[in-house]
């Protein structure tokens, strides 16, 4: 028998929670867990967003951990700014928009080799070398 804390609230029981939201809203919540890219070097825990970049914690706002996780997700080779607009924003945005969320995010991982810009415009995840 679950227990009552002083204001006699119930703990909560997270997985019928989220099941009770997709069965009555038919809303899909994201996935849990971590996303690993690059042999572990890059690290998100989707629970917290707290991201690792060669066992370096890196504080990162909610907008650039969904855009890094886009990137992962996508795959390692280059694509086009507006297939990562529409995986990471779900929108048609102009692709100079994504210009300053990519900067953003490579002077937050430390390293702007992490994410590589072709000459052809099209933007990719990849590890810089190691030192």
């Amino acid at each position: 028998m679950e227990q009552e804390n002083a204001a006699g609230a119930r703990p909560v029981d997270e997985r019928a929670g989220a099941d009770w939201i997709r069965e009555h809203l038919g809303v899909v919540l994201e996935p849990q867990g971590s996303l690993a890219a690059f042999d572990g070097r890059l690290v998100i825990d989707l629970d917290t967003r707290v991201v690792t970049v060669d066992g370096r914690e890196v504080r990162l706002h909610r907008s650039d951990v969904r855009l890094l996780r886009g990137l992962i997700e996508l795959g390692e080779e280059t694509h086009a700014p507006d297939t990562i607009m529409w995986k990471v924003y779900g929108a048609p945005l102009h692709p100079h928009e994504l210009r300053y969320p990519v900067a953003v995010l490579r002077a937050k991982l430390g390293e702007p080799g992490w994410i590589v810009r072709t000459e052809e415009g099209r933007y990719g995840l990849r590890p810089p070398e190691l030192p």
